[in-house]
């Protein structure tokens, strides 16, 4: 393998989206903390639960646009019917989460009510995504990461108003979705920045029957991906609730989300390599393509070691101040939750390189045996050791993607080596080693 190099615009917007997401997803992370130390264990299961099932329903609804978008440089769509698309499946999204917050508790309206808010939150994070796929097409991961550092505090503050005012998740999520709606309309959606490169953008919605058909066809894949990769973290919270109630759940879903800031760090990265790792399969290049697989899991990893670390030395410390004493109980979970977080890096990083690969369809199956996993996992071991068998579930079920993911890279990569050349290259190949022979 030859020397390899991050060049320096690599390393700008590799600078540009961490910046942005790490300190979007420290205000995600204090929204949990806001709910826990205004209300109580309880709430935050009320918070969990509604991310948990409304999660997988906008992630496929989402289908990933925003990859399609940002890769669309030869404009096989205008942008206006990305638009489009992107209300009709978000539309589409939060119809299915009102039937199935009705259908689960027809008894408990608040219940209800608080997944519909939290389904209709998240979808305005995804309305978002498209114009960030807009951005990130004409380069400008600045202007992305403003958004998200203006969005993450608004949102998160509007919430903390609300929770310590009226003590109620409700109207603290309302809030949320409020503060989200702000920077959508007054910065995501303006695109001035795009116009000047590309006189066609507008705002206007189009629609066209025959384009939606070929972007459903082109996104299923992908939508199915995103849904997968999130029910294999879920599932195990469904149990927690159906065998320990709501607190066990605030407390699992508090501490689990105390190693996002490994995943954003991770997740920066495999947005920065994504257009790189594409060129190199392009190009047949499988040193780079095994140069960007190392880094991404190894990053993953190294992160993943210190979180194990600390939390081993200063779990119970960190729990405790950061929630509440009752939290700071359960410092052996986050020992457990640490070392999941782990796999679960690695996986993520690798996920952008096969994504950036296209194997989109291969990571169908291993994603299913992931849920796969998590579901029989979760069944047997929650029931009989409560937080520690969530946990668990949470390490069988990254383990088997790790080693999917480990066998699908060595398939890609041998799929690079074998393909031919084109027929001219061939030729003038064949005609280079003809000269090249000795007369003997």
């Amino acid at each position: 393998m030859g020397k390899f190099r991050i060049d320096s615009r690599l390393k700008a917007d590799f600078t540009w989206v961490l910046s942005g997401n790490a300190l979007y997803s420290a205000c995600q992370w204090a929204i949990v903390l806001a709910i826990a130390k205004a209300g109580s264990a309880a709430q935050v299961g009320e918070y969990a639960l509604g991310m948990a099932v409304a999660g997988p329903i906008v992630l496929f609804a989402n289908l990933q646009l925003r990859v399609l978008l940002a890769s669309d440089v030869s404009d096989e769509f205008a942008f206006g019917e990305y638009l489009a698309f992107r209300l009709a499946t978000l539309g589409a999204a939060l119809a299915a989460i009102v039937a199935l917050a009705l259908w689960m508790y027809p008894g408990h309206p608040g219940k209800a009510a608080v997944i519909v808010l939290v389904g209709f939150a998240q979808i305005l994070e995804f309305w978002s995504e498209i114009y960030y796929g807009l951005m990130q097409k004409h380069e400008r991961l600045d202007r992305l990461s403003r958004s998200l550092m203006l969005k993450g505090p608004l949102a998160l503050a509007a919430l903390w108003v609300a929770m310590f005012a009226t003590r109620s998740v409700l109207w603290a999520v309302l809030a949320l979705a409020l503060g989200r709606l702000a920077i959508l309309w007054g910065w995501d959606s303006r695109l001035r920045f795009a116009r000047k490169a590309e006189a066609g953008c507008r705002l206007r919605l189009q629609w066209n029957n025959a384009s939606m058909l070929r972007l459903l066809k082109m996104s299923l894949p992908l939508g199915v991906l995103s849904m997968l990769g999130t029910l294999g973290l879920t599932v195990p919270r469904y149990f927690v609730e159906a065998h320990l109630g709501s607190a066990e759940l605030g407390i699992f879903s508090a501490i689990a989300s105390l190693i996002t800031a490994g995943g954003l760090v991770v997740s920066a990265f495999g947005q920065s390599i994504f257009l790189p790792v594409a060129r190199a399969c392009a190009a047949r290049d499988r040193s780079a393509l095994r140069a960007y697989a190392l880094q991404a899991a190894g990053l993953g990893g190294l992160l993943g070691c210190a979180g194990i670390l600390t939390s081993a030395l200063f779990g119970r410390q960190i729990l405790t101040l950061l929630f509440r004493p009752e939290y700071g109980d359960q410092a052996g979970i986050f020992v457990s939750v640490t070392v999941a977080g782990t796999v679960m890096f690695m996986v993520s990083g690798l996920g952008f390189v096969m994504t950036a690969a296209r194997s989109l369809k291969a990571q169908i199956p291993l994603l299913v045996a992931g849920v796969l996993a998590a579901t029989a996992a979760s069944a047997w071991s929650i029931p009989r050791y409560g937080l520690r068998g969530a946990a668990d579930a949470l390490l069988i079920s990254s383990l088997v993607q790790l080693a999917g993911s480990a066998l699908l890279l060595r398939r890609i990569d041998r799929q690079l080596a074998d393909v031919r050349p084109p027929k001219a290259e061939r030729i003038m190949d064949s005609e280079q080693e003809a000269l090249e022979v000795p007369i003997s």
